[in-house]
C-alpha cells in the first residue's frame, strides 16, 4: 500500500470534492502448513478441528487465529471450564510461504452445577421460572446456558431485571450454586390516547344525503388497562376501549405467551364488542369471540391459526327495499382461518427498505356454527427501495376474493369487502369504493378487490417534515370475474373498473409515527344514481317500483365521488 497516496482536488470539476487513489500490492499468499493442538483431549481436539478456521491448507491470517481463539475459549467456557486459557504460536515452515501453527490450551478446573437458587419471586409461579432455566444439577457450568436462561426469563415480559451470579466464584470447590435474582415488573399498566380523523366522512347517520360523504371531523379517545403475570403464570389480561363518532369498541384479550413452554408459540383468547358506522350504508353491532395460536417460525415469518365466531346485526340501512329483505338480517358466522406474515422491513413504523407480505385465509361453514358457507382470501404485499440516502420508493399491492358456497343466497352485507380511502386508494373517502345501491347510491361492498399504490417519499423541510408523491389505482368489485383494468366508467351503474388517483402528501415525524396529510385528484372518479329524498320517503317507495335506469327520474339524481379528496391521519399509508 502506498504510504502517501495521491490526492486530486476539485474532483470532477466540483469544488471541495477530493479523490484519493489507493494502490495495493498483494504479495505472496501464506497458508497453514500444519496445526498442532496441545492440552486438549482426543475427543475435544476432534471437535475443535471441525470448527477452526486455521487448519492445514487454509490461508493464514491473524484474524483467523483470533477467531479460533474465541471459538476454543467459548467451547471450554460452555463445558464447565471458566478458567480456560489459550495461547497461539506460529513458525515458518520449510516450504515457502507456509507457516506451522501451535495452539496451546490450558483448560483448568472443570466446574459443575450444584443447584439452582431463585430469589425475588412474589407472585410468579416458581414452576414457570424453573421451566425457563435450562441448567440442571450435575451439568457442567455453561456460560451460554446461563445467558440463554436469562434471556428466556426476560422474554416472558414479566421481569424488570434478571441478574445471575455464581456461589463463591473464586473458590476451589468443584460444584457451585447458580443464583438467579429476579425483579418482577409492575403488574398493571394503563394507556390513554386521543386523536381525530379529518376526511369526507360526514353525513347524517339516518339521512340519505351525501352518499359519497362530505367533509367531516371525527374525534376519538382510547383507554386501556393491562395486567401482566396474571395468577403468576406469565399470562396477560387486557382491556382496550375506543370511542369516536364513528365507532365504539371494547376488546378484551387473554394472552399466554410461550404456550406450554414453547418459545415460539403464543395462545390468545379475545372478546370483542363493536358498534360502528364507518360504512355509511348501515350501522353494525358486532359481538365476536376468537381463539388464536401464533407460531413464530423464523425471525421474519409467523403463522397464525384461529377460530372466530361472531354475531352481527345491522340497522339504519340506506338501500332500496328490494335488497332489504336479503341483506337486513342478523348474521351468525363461524370461521376457521389462518394468516401467514413475512416481515423483513428495517422499521415497521417508517420503512426504508425491505418487504412485508401477509396472506389471510378463512372458511366459514355450518359445521363451525355459521349460517352461511363461504371462503375468503386477502393478500397484501409491500416493498421498499431506498434511492440514495434520503429518498424511498414504496409500493403496495392488495388482492381479495370471497366465494360463496352455500347457505344464505348472498354474501352477508357485513362480511363483504369495503375499502378505499387513506390506506388503499385515496381517490375515495373511506370505505366508498366499489358497487353501490342502484337507488340510494350508498356502497354495498363487493366480493373482490384489487389495489396498487406507489409512493415516492423524500425529505421536504429538515429531518422532521417529508413529502410524498403518490399514484393509487384499484377498486372493490362485485365479483372476481368482474375485475377490469379499463380506465373509463361505462355508465352510472358500472363500478367494475380501475379508479386512479394521483397526489401529494406531507409527513410530519413524531415519536409515535408520522402524521400525514394526503391531497388526491382522480381523473375518473365514479358517478352514480342517488335517491332524491329522505329515509322516510325511501321506506314508502313500493318494493316493486322500478329503480333508477339509464336516465334520472323524480326519485333519482346523478351524483359522484368528488375528484378531489383529502385524508388526515397517523402513520404511513403502508
Amino acid at each position: 500500500m502506498v504510504t502517501n497516496p495521491p490526492v486530486e482536488d476539485t474532483y470532477a470539476g466540483q469544488h471541495g470534492n477530493l479523490a484519493v487513489e489507493i494502490q495495493i500490492t498483494e504479495g505472496p499468499q501464506w497458508f497453514v502448513n500444519r496445526l498442532v493442538i496441545e492440552g486438549a483431549t482426543a475427543e475435544d481436539e476432534a471437535y475443535l478441528r471441525s470448527v477452526l478456521r486455521s487448519t492445514e491448507g487454509q490461508p493464514f491470517s491473524a484474524a483467523n487465529v483470533g477467531a479460533d481463539r474465541d471459538t476454543v475459549l467459548d467451547y471450554y467456557y460452555n463445558n464447565g471450564y471458566p478458567g480456560a486459557e489459550f495461547e497461539s504460536r506460529q513458525d515458518p515452515a520449510a516450504a515457502p510461504n507456509r507457516v506451522n501453527l501451535r495452539y496451546v490450551i490450558t483448560p483448568g478446573q472443570r466446574l459443575y452445577v450444584r443447584g439452582i437458587l431463585v430469589r425475588g419471586l412474589e407472585t410468579t409461579n416458581p414452576a414457570l421460572v424453573a421451566s425457563r432455566i435450562s441448567l440442571m444439577p450435575g451439568d457442567p457450568l455453561s456460560q451460554s446456558q446461563i445467558a440463554q436462561s436469562q434471556q428466556k426469563l426476560y422474554d416472558l415480559g414479566i421481569f424488570a431485571k434478571v441478574q445471575t451470579a455464581l456461589q463463591n466464584p473464586d473458590g476451589k470447590e468443584e460444584e457451585k450454586y447458580v443464583l438467579f435474582h429476579l425483579d418482577e415488573a409492575r403488574r398493571y399498566s394503563f394507556n390513554f390516547g386521543f386523536g381525530a380523523e379529518v376526511a369526507r366522512i360526514g353525513g347524517g347517520t339516518t339521512s340519505l344525503n351525501y352518499p359519497a360523504g362530505r367533509a367531516g371531523f371525527s374525534p376519538r379517545v382510547s383507554l386501556g388497562i393491562s395486567r401482566i403475570n396474571f395468577m403468576g403464570l406469565g399470562h396477560t389480561v387486557s382491556l382496550q376501549t375506543l370511542a369516536s363518532t364513528l365507532e365504539q369498541r371494547a376488546l378484551a384479550n387473554y394472552i399466554a405467551p410461550q404456550f406450554k413452554g414453547h418459545e415460539n408459540l403464543a395462545l390468545t383468547f379475545s372478546g370483542l364488542f363493536d358498534d360502528s358506522r364507518d360504512v355509511r350504508t348501515f350501522e353494525a353491532q358486532r359481538l365476536e369471540g376468537s381463539v388464536q395460536l401464533a407460531q413464530k417460525v423464523t425471525r421474519a415469518n409467523t403463522f397464525q391459526y384461529r377460530y372466530t365466531f361472531r354475531h352481527v346485526t345491522q340497522s339504519n340501512l340506506k338501500i332500496s327495499r328490494q335488497a332489504v329483505g336479503l341483506l337486513n338480517q342478523p348474521v351468525r358466522v363461524g370461521l376457521i382461518g389462518g394468516t401467514f406474515i413475512q416481515d423483513r422491513r428495517d422499521d415497521p413504523v417508517n420503512s426504508r427498505r425491505g418487504i412485508f407480505n401477509t396472506v389471510d385465509l378463512g372458511y366459514a361453514w355450518r359445521g363451525f356454527g355459521s349460517e352461511t358457507t363461504f371462503s375468503r382470501l386477502l393478500f397484501r404485499n409491500a416493498n421498499y427501495y431506498p434511492i440514495g440516502r434520503e429518498i424511498v420508493l414504496a409500493r403496495s399491492l392488495q388482492f381479495g376474493y370471497i366465494q360463496r358456497w352455500a347457505g344464505l343466497p348472498l354474501i352477508p352485507l357485513a362480511e363483504r369487502f369495503y375499502s378505499g380511502g387513506a390506506s388503499t386508494n385515496r381517490a375515495f373517502p373511506d370505505n366508498q369504493a366499489g358497487p353501490r345501491d342502484p337507488l340510494t347510491g350508498f356502497p354495498i361492498g363487493g366480493s373482490a378487490l384489487f389495489f396498487h399504490s406507489t409512493e415516492l417519499r423524500f425529505p421536504l423541510i429538515g429531518d422532521s417534515i417529508g413529502g410524498v408523491l403518490f399514484h393509487d389505482m384499484g377498486n372493490v368489485y362485485s365479483d372476481i370475474t368482474s375485475i377490469r383494468f379499463r380506465f373509463r366508467q361505462q355508465n352510472l351503474q358500472d363500478f367494475d373498473y380501475m379508479v386512479h388517483s394521483v397526489g401529494f402528501g406531507i409527513r410530519v415525524r413524531t415519536p409515535v409515527g408520522p402524521i400525514r396529510l394526503d391531497l388526491s385528484f382522480s381523473p375518473n372518479a365514479p358517478r352514480f344514481f342517488g335517491f332524491n329524498g329522505t329515509l322516510d320517503q325511501l321506506l314508502k317507495v313500493p318494493a316493486n317500483q322500478p329503480l333508477c335506469s339509464a336516465e334520472p327520474s323524480p326519485l333519482c339524481t346523478t351524483q359522484k365521488i368528488n375528484a378531489f379528496q383529502f385524508h388526515f391521519s397517523l402513520g404511513q399509508t403502508f
